[in-house]
């Protein structure tokens, strides 16, 4: 067991210390673009850094175990290739024909060069080609990409060939001290750069899936919800009182409807216009959300007409409620200083009736309260 927590503390050291270094890195690119880079820009500047350290790292590893002065032209144009197209890139804000250039120079020059330089299969380059794939992988699209990946798996099978049939054209290390300490480093860079590639794109598939569900979350609260008052729609409520006479039916539970209008609603709208209207209906949202309990069910059904469900409760007990809930419009300190009363509506679910007669019921009681006089809560 100890062992075992021992390698997950290592391992999730690892993983902050790699998400540390891509923090960083995306910091710096976005100061220096000056806005947040796609996935497949940043993965070009990645493997453009990469390629930049191994080049530097390459001249003076050459100069220090003397693997031959034919090996400086190469790197040294690679780098110069490579830190152009960098720089184009910033200056231009165009950074794909740069990558064509980078990743392009990478796999089909600097890469043959190396394998057939610096021990062939027994060298670092094979990790390396695996790298070049990724990236192009990655970075490129469509034609572009199936080509190069083609080409790159073509030129591996050919070199591993040549050196099979033809094993003098390989140029090996001096030493094994040279072959070993290139091979640490190449491998190195590539598990660092493949680590970095990584987390860069699970990163962003993560950011991706996360933006996506937030929106389809949203899109289904505003499918579901008023946009006027935030309170839920018809499409939920209809759907709602649907489910909990299923529900009643099947448990046997008690169950209440209420259908509440706004009395004279369309005279306030003529006398002190729409927008105050709108704000009629905003505030008696708010004091519905405030009177109002979690498991009571609530919304605007439609225009000045809200409907209240009451699971678990008989219009008996759901009755005091709702007259609560009348004292407060009536109570309520509206910006016209004329009282807003509701009349309201309320059926009590009966085993087997139809969702039609369940809403007809309470629409009866609603329209005896209009009757007889408005601004009261009928159950009958």
């Amino acid at each position: 067991m100890m062992v075992s927590q021992n390698n997950l503390k290592g391992k999730n050291e690892e993983s902050i210390a790699v998400k540390t270094v891509i923090s960083s890195l995306k910091k710096t690119i976005q100061q220096v673009y000056k806005k947040e880079l796609p996935l497949d820009h940043l993965v070009f500047l990645y493997t453009a850094a990469a390629g930049i350290l191994m080049s530097i790292f390459g001249l003076g590893y050459n100069m220090v175990m003397g693997l031959g002065i034919f090996m400086l032209p190469i790197l040294i144009l690679y780098l110069v290739t490579t830190l152009s197209s960098v720089l184009y890139s910033v200056v231009t804000q165009r950074w794909y024909g740069a990558a064509v250039i980078v990743l392009g120079s990478s796999t089909f020059l600097l890469v043959p060069f190396l394998w057939f330089t610096i021990g062939g299969a027994t060298g670092p380059t094979s990790a390396l080609m695996l790298t070049c794939g990724l990236c192009i992988a990655i970075v490129f699209k469509g034609a572009v990409r199936n080509i190069m990946l083609a080409v790159e798996a073509i030129l591996l099978v050919v070199f591993v060939a040549l050196e099979y049939h033809f094993p003098d054209i390989i140029i090996h290390y001096p030493d094994r001290t040279a072959h070993y300490s290139d091979l640490a480093f190449g491998l190195t860079m590539s598990l660092i750069v493949n680590s970095i590639l990584a987390f860069t794109v699970m990163a962003e598939y993560a950011r991706v899936r996360d933006e996506k569900m937030c929106l389809a979350c949203r899109l289904e609260r505003l499918s579901l919800t008023d946009a006027l008052t935030g309170l839920y729609n018809r499409r939920f409520l209809s759907a709602s009182i649907d489910e909990e006479m299923r529900r009643a039916y099947d448990t046997g539970s008690q169950l209440t409807l209420c259908i509440l209008d706004l009395d004279h609603f369309k005279g306030i709208n003529d006398t002190y216009g729409h927008d105050y209207g709108d704000n009629v209906l905003v505030n008696v949202a708010q004091i519905m959300n405030a009177s109002l309990t979690e498991g009571e069910i609530f919304g605007r059904y439609g225009g000045e007409e809200f409907v209240v469900l009451f699971p678990g409760k008989t219009p008996t007990e759901a009755l005091p409620v709702v007259r609560v809930l009348g004292d407060r419009m009536r109570t309520h300190a509206w910006s016209h200083g004329k009282p807003v009363t509701i009349s309201g509506g309320l059926s009590g679910y009966v085993r087997g009736i139809s969702y039609s007669n369940f809403i007809e019921a309470a629409d009866k009681n609603l329209y005896r309260a209009k009757r007889e006089g408005r601004d009261r809560i009928i159950y009958r």
